[in-house]
């Protein structure tokens, strides 16, 4: 993930950021052809979903096979059918019954690894049909372009009725029946008009950040903070979390500046096989850029003060999702730790002689709500040095190791 730094006293926008009143005008185009596009391209999907419903149901049950062996009840899965797979599992049942049976009686620890033997072999033949399946699941799905486009592009978004209506003509597909439909059909949400997309917003609070854990999945997360904005189609997760790097994976150099970034800080992280940065992450979710624009900025204030105002930028790149992490500057936590409100800009960036001139394309505003209190929880986290110590408590110096979420 690489952050492109600006050279923020060059940097000139003729206008300060103000409200925008209405959205770009190629979002409203880009809108309208991603409605026409879901049209057929969600008939597709329904028509795959219904194609892999057996396979579905076949999974299911291959999954109620194998928590009956687990906890060794056959009533968990019964009744059993006569095919290979279910005949196999009903004969180990039986079998393991008898062997059971005869420990009982006899005491043979023999007979307890000849149980623990045929469970493992009756376990690896359902996890081996398990798999086949998914492979076969999977490799279906990749040969549905218009399926996968489906996916990427059609799943979760708002749509612009009229235009679903435009493209519905002949065409049989779920998002014509929800378009039609007064009443609305809880997959599919509508504006009834493109400008109308730019009046949809969803903020979330800042999160209550909890100190680092293990995962019931076994991953270590934890001592963050993130929000959530989203106008339309555009959606932005900003986080503050430690940027945590195993020493042996950077350089003496890059390890040196990790310290001395923490001691400029007042921040304690003692820690012989980590090093860490407190940083700021975004995720960035939009198909392509919306305007020709060439950065993104993450800034406090219009933009009438650069210099004092961009935290970092990041470039537009030709599409998908934007995401990047970075070493956050002190006096940007600080600001953050006071409850100013940070914003996320599209900008058009043409340089000349002299300086560089900035064309404001977008903008959207990260909620304050429970910032100044998350940040500061955070902050206080990390300079008493409980953060390194719970990472050591979790993974200690002698125990292979790999750096936890968010790193």
């Amino acid at each position: 993930m690489n952050i492109v730094r600006l050279l923020i006293p060059t940097l000139v926008f003729p206008l300060a950021l103000v409200a925008q009143e209405a959205p770009p005008a190629e979002l409203i185009a880009d809108e309208v052809q991603r409605s026409h596009t879901c049209v057929p391209a969600l008939a597709t999907l329904d028509a795959l979903e219904a194609d892999l419903e057996p396979l579905g149901a076949r999974a299911e049950r291959l999954q109620a096979l194998a928590r009956a062996v687990t906890v060794e009840d056959p009533d968990r899965a019964a009744p059993f059918d006569d095919s290979g797979l279910e005949r196999a599992v009903r004969e180990w049942f039986e079998d393991d019954a008898a062997l059971a049976q005869r420990y009982l009686e006899e005491g043979d620890e023999a007979l307890q690894e000849e149980r623990a033997e045929g469970r493992r072999q009756i376990q690896l033949r359902i996890t081996e049909e398990l798999e086949a399946l998914s492979a076969s699941v999977q490799e279906r799905i990749g040969q549905d372009e218009e399926a996968q486009m489906a996916f990427r592009e059609c799943d979760d978004v708002i749509f612009v009725r009229s235009a679903v209506l435009e493209a519905c003509d002949g065409v049989d597909s779920p998002l014509c029946d929800a378009a039609r439909d007064s009443d609305g059909d809880d997959r599919f949400r509508f504006v009834d008009a493109p400008e109308d997309l730019w009046d949809v917003e969803q903020m979330r609070p800042w999160t209550s950040p909890s100190r680092l854990g293990r995962m019931q999945d076994g991953s270590i997360a934890g001592s963050r903070t993130s929000t959530l904005v989203r106008r339309g189609n555009l959606s932005l997760i900003l986080t503050v979390e430690p940027m945590i790097r195993e020493r042996e994976s950077i350089s003496a150099e890059e390890e040196a500046e990790f310290d001395a970034n923490l001691d400029s800080l007042g921040l304690l992280f003692d820690n012989p096989e980590f090093v860490m940065a407190p940083a700021l992450s975004i995720f960035f979710d939009v198909a392509e850029p919306v305007a020709g624009e060439t950065d993104y900025l993450l800034h406090f204030g219009d933009l009438s003060d650069p210099e004092n105002q961009i935290i970092w930028s990041i470039p537009a790149g030709e599409g998908g999702v934007v995401q990047a992490s970075a070493p956050a500057p002190g006096w940007a936590l600080g600001r953050l730790a006071g409850g100013e409100p940070v914003s996320f800009t599209a900008v058009t960036l043409a340089e000349n002689e002299e300086e560089v001139d900035g064309e404001i394309i977008f903008s959207l505003g990260v909620t304050p709500v429970g910032q100044a209190s998350a940040v500061q929880e955070l902050l206080a986290y990390w300079e008493d040095g409980q953060l390194a110590r719970d990472l050591e408590s979790l993974i200690p110096a002698e125990e292979p190791s790999s750096p936890p979420d968010g790193s």
